[in-house]
Formats: structure tokens, C-alpha cells, sequence
């Protein structure tokens, strides 16, 4: 327990979907260390108390290092709710499965270690298997036997877990398909999208229409996961619980029940027999790869034509007490995605693209570890510069200053640039630049002298990064990361100048008459 006596939970991924939305739910009732690529702001989730928000990669060792260690300053933490990883729909290889979903899992894990943890809960997913065959089942005890890479990493996962469990308590949660009352899963937006649309492509369905696949809504996602803490202390040191339901939706089901809420009437389905639908995929793919647009359908989709993935998880009912809520099932909840869908088309399209379309490039936060890193190394560049007999005149206030002073100062400002670069928020650099202009000001500070400060801060650090080895081509995002902040800054101070120098005339108030 913290200090306020609230248990304390740290996750990763908390700006992906499940996390965003279990920290918003559980805010209240527990301390969470936020351990994210994007910040807060980014994923929408307001500032509050029992929320300490992380912005770091779990595939940099030393930057999750400096978290945990914090963390650990703290009092350390009861649960770790392992979400972070990588997923693209592609289904390509791509280096960031083995840095992000294995290398970061095996970091995380071992910084475990020391927490002193009730329990580690790793995210998995339902497709570490695959389908089974006609009539049977998916359980907690199925085969992992599924080979592309998102699996294949989630398979590794599950292992480490189930080994660390040596050492602490561990859960691994296979996820169905999760969705929200925005939908904000990638193949059912699509799915919605296509039937709703005016494409040729709308009214067909690849074979019978029987491909079906479990969905599972964010709200019971979360209930779940509470439910594990919850009854941590009687469950087995290593187990596995299947997010799902029993039964999975099938195409056919789907686009009948979008066209008629959409419509009013259900829509006659176009059935593309598997082998047409297979040359179609292929034609289509070609395609869009010469002209630089993919689709979203995919040659390894078709193998998954017509196939059933239902599920069998009444061991994790029975063993957690927990239970879908029948409203919250997708047959249910689907009148919900259309409404949202009709009553707020930009925003529906802009949430379901950037849950589809998440690039795993994260230029800000290199640039923000980079900078963070050589921040002394900057401050004693400048600092020298400063009290270089050449600069006597151009910053003849701030030589002034005891050095220890002039060093916390730059030590500040060093600071809000790192948090705007890793945030994206220019805006508490800005204001703190008008803010300190007014002390200036009173100082006796000339506004060239300020603004020189800043300049010859934005130069040294551009000039700094565009050398460094790990930023490669980012030249134009550190101008834009730091140029741009810098000067958003200078407007601030040009303007607290300006006010002050303005003088007010006095007009009696008869004298208005």
C-alpha cells in the first residue's frame, strides 16, 4: 500500500486502449504509476491525483530503469499490469516485436524483481492458438500453436511469465477482440466502414459469411483485470484466464445487423466463394503496393475464411467469479457503435484510425531521452558561454547572478524543454518564458538580454542533436521540437515586454463625460 493507503498499480502501455481506459476507471480507488509512450494529454485522460504519469520506452533499459527506481523510492508497488506491445495488422515481421514484446517484457520482468509484487499480470491474446477445428473449443489449457509474429511474441511472453511466477505471482490474460462503444478495434471498424460506405465493396463477404471471431467489451476487459487483484491472494502463483466470451459474432451476423441499423432494412450479402476471394485479396494488394496504399484486407486474412474461433472459459468464470454483463455483449452494445458512428462521424473516424493506424516510431521521446541524458553536459556549454569575456555585454544581468543561481535556472529551462518535447506541450515552456520575463523585467533585465538567453539555448541544443549518433535523419523534427518551442517562447516574452513599456494614460472620469 502507498502512503494514502491505496493499492498501488503500475501499468504499461497506460496510453494504449485497454490501459488508457483501466486507468481512467480505476483512478479513484488506487495509486497508478503510467508507464507510456504518448502522454497524458495525448490519450485524452485528465490530470489527477493518484495518476503519476511515466512518458518512457520499455525497450530503453536504462530509461525504464530510472522509472522503476523511482517508483521503487516510493514504496514500490502491489500490481504491475503488463500491457505495453507492439501489434500491427499487417501481420509483417517487424523489429519492433522482438524490441518492444519480447526485449521490453524481459526488462519489465526484471525490474519486477524488485517491487515486491502481489501479483504481475501479463496481457496476452486469444490467438496464441490457433482456431480450433469444427466443434471443439478454445480453453485456457489450448495448444500455443499459432506462428505469425504478434503470436509468436505473445507465446514468448506467456513463457517468461510462467517462469518469473518462480519468484512472484503471476496471471496471463488472453484477450478476445476488445471494443468500446466507439468500436476502436481495427477489423470491426473496417468491417462497419466498408458496409456503410458506397464502395462496390460493400455488400460482399469472403466465402459464407461464417468467419467469426469472439469480442469482448473494454468495460468487462477491465472488471476482469480488477477482479484478478481483487482475489490475488487466493489464486494460483501462475494461472491462465481467457477475456472472452463463449460464443463468437460471424460476418454474416455483423453486416446483417450494421445495414439494418443503419438502413432499416437488412441488406442482401454478395458471398465471394474462398477462391475468388482469394484472387481478389492478392489483385488488390498488388495494387496498392504499386501505388503506395495497401488496403486493409490482406493475403493472410483468407486462411481464416469461414473459420470459428469460439471459446470455452468457464474455468476463468468459476475460478475469478467473474461473468460478462449481457448488455455489454456486442449483439447488444452494436446499436451503441452506430449511434456514435452517425452522431459524430469525425471523431468516430479519427478515434478507430489512430487505434488502426499506431506507428511505433516515437521520434519525440528519443529526442526527449537524448536531450535529457546531455542535459549537464548542455548547461555547462552554455552556462561557459554565458561567462565568456566575448558575451561581457550580451548577457551582462546574468553574469551577474551567484553560478550555482544562473545553473538552477538553466536547469529549469532545460527541464520544460524536455517536457514539451516529450509531451508535445509547448505550452508550460511558453508560459513559464512569460512569466519570467516579468521578473526580468523588475530586474532590470533588457528584453535582448532575455531573448539572447534563449536563443543561444535553442542553438546549442539543435546543434547538439543534429550530431548525435541516435537521431539519424530527425533533423527536421528537432527544428521543429526545439526551434519551434523556443519561439513560441520569445512571442510570450516579446509580449510581457511590450505590456510593461506600454503606458497607460489616465483620463479622469468627468473628462470621459
Amino acid at each position: 500500500m502507498n502512503r494514502v493507503g491505496l493499492p498501488t498499480i503500475i501499468v504499461t502501455g497506460a496510453s494504449g486502449f485497454v490501459g488508457r481506459h483501466f486507468v481512467d476507471a480505476y483512478k479513484d480507488e488506487c495509486q497508478i504509476y503510467a508507464i507510456a509512450r504518448r502522454s497524458q494529454q495525448e490519450v485524452g485522460l485528465e490530470r489527477h491525483q493518484n495518476i503519476e504519469w511515466y512518458l518512457t520506452d520499455i525497450g530503453d533499459e536504462e530509461s525504464l530503469h530510472k522509472v522503476m527506481d523511482d517508483i521503487r523510492a516510493k514504496g514500490g508497488a502491489d500490481f504491475l499490469l503488463h500491457l505495453a506491445a507492439f501489434f500491427d495488422f499487417s501481420n509483417e515481421a517487424n523489429p519492433e516485436y522482438e524490441r518492444t514484446n519480447i526485449l521490453g517484457t524481459k526488462l519489465v520482468l526484471k525490474e519486477a524483481e524488485t517491487l515486491d509484487l502481489v501479483r504481475f499480470i501479463f496481457a496476452s491474446s486469444l490467438v496464441v492458438s490457433e482456431f480450433p477445428k469444427a466443434g471443439e473449443r478454445l480453453t485456457e489449457e489450448s495448444s500455443l500453436d499459432a506462428s505469425f509474429p504478434y503470436a509468436v511474441t505473445k507465446i514468448a511472453g506467456e513463457s517468461m511469465a510462467r517462469e518469473y511466477s518462480k519468484k512472484f505471482p503471476c496471471s496471463v490474460v488472453r484477450f478476445a477482440a476488445v471494443f468500446s462503444d466507439w468500436c476502436e478495434y481495427g477489423p470491426l471498424y473496417k468491417f462497419i466502414d466498408t458496409w456503410t460506405s458506397k464502395s462496390w465493396k460493400a455488400n460482399i463477404l469472403g466465402g459464407d459469411g461464417h468467419s467469426s471471431v469472439p469480442y469482448i467489451h473494454i468495460f468487462c476487459v477491465r472488471s476482469l483485470l480488477w477482479s484478478i487483484m481483487e482475489q490475488s491472494e487466493r489464486l494460483k502463483d501462475f494461472d491462465v484466464y481467457l477475456a472472452s466470451p463463449d460464443d463468437s459474432s460471424s460476418h454474416q451476423e455483423l453486416f446483417e445487423q450494421t445495414t439494418r441499423l443503419t438502413t432499416g432494412t437488412i441488406k442482401k450479402a454478395i458471398h465471394m466463394p474462398a477462391i475468388l476471394s482469394r484472387i481478389g485479396v492478392y489483385a488488390l494488394d498488388i495494387m496498392g503496393r504499386m501505388i503506395g496504399k495497401r488496403p486493409f484486407e490482406r493475403p493472410w486474412m483468407i486462411k481464416y475464411i469461414d473459420e470459428r474461433m469460439d471459446v470455452d472459459a468457464s474455468y476463468t468464470r468459476e475460478t475469478l467469479g467473474w461473468d460478462l454483463i449481457p448488455r455489454y455483449n456486442l449483439s447488444r452494445r452494436m446499436i451503441h457503435l452506430i449511434e456514435h458512428m452517425k452522431a459524430f462521424q469525425d471523431e468516430w473516424h479519427t478515434r478507430n484510425a489512430l487505434a488502426l493506424y499506431k506507428s511505433p516510431d516515437r521520434p519525440d521521446l528519443l529526442i526527449a531521452d537524448v536531450l535529457s541524458k546531455n542535459t549537464p553536459h548542455l548547461i555547462s556549454t552554455l552556462q561557459a558561454s554565458i561567462e565568456a569575456p566575448q558575451n561581457q555585454d550580451r548577457f551582462r544581468k546574468y553574469r551577474e547572478m551567484p553560478k550555482d543561481t544562473l545553473a538552477w535556472y538553466l536547469g529549469i529551462l532545460f527541464n520544460l524543454l524536455n517536457v514539451s518535447v516529450r509531451t508535445g506541450d509547448r505550452l508550460s515552456m511558453a508560459n513559464y518564458a512569460r512569466f519570467n520575463a516579468s521578473i526580468r523585467i523588475h530586474e532590470g533585465f533588457t528584453l535582448e538580454e532575455v531573448s539572447l538567453l534563449y536563443q543561444a539555448m535553442a542553438e546549442g541544443v539543435i546543434n547538439f542533436l543534429g550530431k548525435h549518433e541516435k537521431l539519424g535523419e530527425l533533423g527536421m523534427r528537432i527544428q521543429d521540437d526545439i526551434g519551434l518551442t523556443i519561439q513560441m517562447a520569445l512571442d510570450e516574452i516579446e509580449d510581457a515586454y511590450e505590456l510593461a513599456t506600454k503606458k497607460t494614460e489616465y483620463v479622469r472620469f468627468h473628462e470621459r463625460l
